[in-house]
């Protein structure tokens, strides 16, 4: 009797093979028939929002006494600001924390013990402004109120732009066109006609500080130190041939 499974085996392989190449072929022609390109996009602007924080904060053996310095040094936080032409509108005070202070200590027999030392309170000072040059000033010089006997830490202000809307749609419409002109000059030089267009994905949109050696990340990275920054982003496009 006449074995035939080596038959079997090889017309099975046979089929298996030709399957696995029409999938191939399949896939080369589709990839002929289109082509993928990216057009990108970059903007210099710069912010025209200010945001700055700050603290003042003191100490007292008694509750009340320091209810009553912090409720003073407020005061004269809000006249500064009057006399520098800010805008009370822009400035928001945080609710007061308050905190219990104790010091280390030791007895003469060397056990260590904590001892009360006084209620610290801190309030936040917030300022969201357009007047970006004015504020930054006042960030960077607090000595009056800190020579007013305002215990008062300044923070790093932050920047952002109204028009950041605006600003991505029409970049979005720019990194769109730079794509279709990339696809076109493909097209031209391979002696084809663009066909329609099948699909776009936006890329993520970067804001980085201006010259700067900032990285991208895939999430999307978005500036907020410096007053000026950069904006990019890309479109990838895929068109019929």
């Amino acid at each position: 009797m006449k074995n035939y499974k080596p038959i079997y085996i090889m017309s099975s392989t046979l089929i298996i093979v030709a399957v696995i190449l029409g999938i191939y072929f399949k896939s080369a022609l589709q990839q002929v028939d289109s082509i993928k390109v990216t057009g990108s996009a970059k903007r210099d602007f710069v912010s025209d929002i200010i945001v700055w924080e700050s603290t003042f904060s003191t100490k007292n053996m008694f509750l009340k006494d320091a209810y009553k310095k912090l409720d003073e040094d407020r005061k004269l936080i809000s006249n500064y600001l009057k006399k520098n032409k800010i805008s009370l509108d822009d400035v928001i005070f945080s609710s007061i924390s308050i905190k219990k202070k104790f010091d280390y200590k030791w007895d003469s027999d060397g056990i260590k013990y904590e001892e009360f030392s006084g209620y610290l309170l801190k309030q936040n000072l917030k300022i969201e402004s357009t007047e970006v040059s004015k504020i930054e000033d006042l960030s960077r010089d607090i000595t009056t109120l800190i020579d007013s006997g305002i215990e008062i830490q300044s923070g790093v202000p932050y920047y952002f732009y109204s028009r950041l809307s605006d600003l991505k749609i029409d970049m979005i419409a720019e990194a769109t066109k730079d794509a279709d002109i990339r696809a076109q000059k493909i097209a031209d030089n391979a002696d084809t006609k663009l066909g329609k267009l099948i699909n776009g994905q936006m890329g993520v949109f970067q804001i980085v500080a201006k010259n700067s050696t900032e990285k991208y990340s895939w999430g999307g990275t978005h500036n907020k130190t410096s007053k000026y920054k950069t904006a990019t982003v890309t479109m990838r496009l895929n068109y019929e041939l």
